[in-house]
């Protein structure tokens, strides 16, 4: 008997794990101001920037615990669960590194004058997600702290 036969209707997740998969309500304040942003681009420089400063303080204040985890449903022994705070800082710090790596320095110099933004160092640790199928249970999602922090000037 193979799997297909003993789990009939499990379909494997095909697409990357994110923070939409990780939090299942979109109530939180992190949608609202996702949504607020859009699509991230060096116009929206300035709001995801305002943000990042003012969640990253939150976020120091209010960092997440390792808790002991659930390890038959595919939790680490010593799971991570992040604040909120920290999920969005991390959130807003992917979308300024793709901003600064997908764009032509001359066009982020242009950017950051016409917004009146200084120079920058921007740091902040990187939260991933994965997830785990565990048959005959259902899929869950956890949460992971990377190691050092993320660091780069804009």
């Amino acid at each position: 008997m193979n799997e297909k036969e003993l789990f009939p209707d499990y379909e494997p997740k095909t697409t990357p794990d994110t923070i939409f998969d990780y939090l299942k309500t979109p109530t939180t304040r992190i949608f609202e101001i996702l949504d607020e942003i859009g699509q991230p681009s060096l116009d929206k420089l300035k709001i995801i920037l305002k943000y990042f400063r003012k969640f990253k303080k939150k976020a120091e204040k209010h960092p997440g615990d390792t808790l002991k985890g659930n390890v038959s449903i595919g939790a680490d022994f010593n799971q991570y669960y992040p604040s909120e705070e920290e999920l969005l800082v991390s959130e807003l710090g992917k979308m300024l590194y793709q901003l600064i790596i997908s764009n032509p320095k001359e066009d982020i110099k242009r950017a950051k004058k016409k917004y009146k933004l200084e120079g920058q160092m921007i740091e902040y640790f990187e939260i991933f997600f994965r997830h785990v199928d565990v048959m005959g249970s259902g899929r869950y999602f956890y949460a992971e702290k990377k190691e050092p922090k993320i660091g780069f000037k804009i």
